[in-house]
């Protein structure tokens, strides 16, 4: 077996520094394990510098610079294999859980919220934060490399955590999504071009990741801000709109008619008892009813941009072709907002309380408003009404509660 010369040894040694190699303990072990396989591998026929770099080859393309990161990894990163295994666990099963939210959905299946907010909640809260900061330690990036880690890793948290407050009606939802959908465009998407347009061999690939991703987030935000009825609506679809209002409009005359009769056969009468409670349940429909005219107004007008006043005189087949937009934080929002479904249902619990005070025996349940079954799935009341519907969808559901009131109204008129 051949011996190395101290100049040799030094070159190695020196070599080994050259590469990166910045640890002493590392350093060491590796000139003796170097040295080791060129003394072995020596012979007559071979000079040292073809097999020193045949050497170099056994620790693959990074050569020793990748054993010194994975060295920089594990002193510095202890859990960092426990976090990757992880990382790549998390990540597996969360989008595994999504798509299958999503084919549940599609095919009315129950449990397809459920799968799909816990998917997104482990993508959020595990798999984006630990790729996030494997890739930040792994290796001695760039300003430009950090810089594009760090946006990618904000706007994907923004779209994530709006995507879970959008399934849960919570407010906030569109906002966090058009932010996130702005960072990628104008933040990432400008870095990452001139980052990788640098190297002429990726060119292509660069220009096509750009254009996806645009147009991928180009459909996004505009299935968020449009979810709806599909241009044009049906023509069947807005007669029935149309007439339900026309009906709503007639039964209302109807009972104000019938208002007028009652109040001349009390006038004969002496029953101050019947008096007082005409008057309780057309005070109590009277408020209700303008509370429904002025949600429909507040809602138009923040879907097409007008004034609330503009808003009522508005004809409903003019939001044939309007959207949707903003109108989940409106109607999801804090349970105090003076538009929201859930005050529009507590509005509705009072009314049907003072009706049942004053005709105990008036049938109520056209003004349900407790959970039901779909397609095998619990909803509630705001959800089959409200959810991610369009502005014309959500004033019909309006006008057919209106249509609900009315009725109860006469009911109890029958009644007293």
């Amino acid at each position: 077996m051949f011996s190395l010369t101290d100049e040799q040894i030094a070159f190695i040694e020196n070599d080994i520094k050259v590469r990166g190699i910045t640890s002493p303990d590392l350093s060491i072990d590796l000139l003796d394990h170097i040295c080791c396989v060129i003394e072995n591998e020596l012979d007559g026929y071979r000079n040292f510098d073809t097999v020193y770099q045949e050497t170099l080859l056994l620790f693959g393309e990074k050569g020793l610079k990748e054993i010194q990161d994975e060295t920089n990894r594990l002193l510095t990163f202890k859990h960092y294999y426990i976090m990757n295994s992880t990382m790549k666990i998390s990540g597996y099963i969360s989008s595994l859980m999504i798509l299958s939210g999503a084919f549940f959905k599609f095919n009315h299946w129950p449990g397809a919220s459920a799968l799909m907010l816990v998917g997104v909640f482990l993508l959020t809260v595990l798999f984006l934060p630990l790729l996030f900061i494997l890739k930040f330690k792994a290796s001695a990036e760039s300003n430009r490399s950090i810089a594009l880690s760090i946006i990618a890793f904000v706007s994907s948290i923004l779209f994530s955590v709006g995507i879970i407050f959008r399934i849960m009606h919570w407010p906030g939802a569109q906002f966090m999504l058009i932010i996130g959908g702005v960072l990628l465009l104008l933040a990432y998407l400008p870095i990452y071009f001139i980052s990788v347009y640098k190297n002429t061999t990726n060119k292509l690939n660069a220009t096509a990741t750009v254009i996806l991703i645009i147009a991928g987030v180009g459909l996004f935000l505009t299935e968020t801000g449009m979810s709806g009825i599909p241009r044009p609506t049906s023509d069947s679809f807005w007669r029935g709109v149309t007439e339900s209002n026309d009906l709503l409009n007639f039964s209302i005359q109807e009972n104000d008619k019938r208002y007028e009769k009652v109040a001349k056969q009390l006038s004969t009468d002496s029953s101050e008892t019947k008096s007082e409670s005409i008057l309780q349940l057309k005070s109590a429909t009277d408020e209700l009813m303008t509370y429904t005219k002025k949600m429909k107004a507040f809602l138009i007008s923040k879907t097409e941009g007008i004034s609330e006043a503009e808003a009522e005189k508005i004809k409903l087949d003019a939001l044939r072709t309007a959207g949707g937009g903003g109108l989940p934080d409106i109607l999801f929002g804090e349970p105090s907002s003076p538009y929201s479904a859930k005050q529009l249902q507590n509005k509705i619990e009072s009314y049907k309380q003072v009706v049942e005070k004053i005709a105990p025996s008036t049938d109520l349940n056209r003004l349900n408003t407790g959970n039901f079954m779909m397609y095998g799935e619990e909803v509630s009341w705001e959800q089959s009404n409200f959810d991610q519907l369009p502005i014309a969808l959500i004033i019909f559901n309006i006008i057919r509660i209106e249509l609900g009131i009315i009725a109860t109204e006469s009911a109890a008129l029958n009644q007293i």
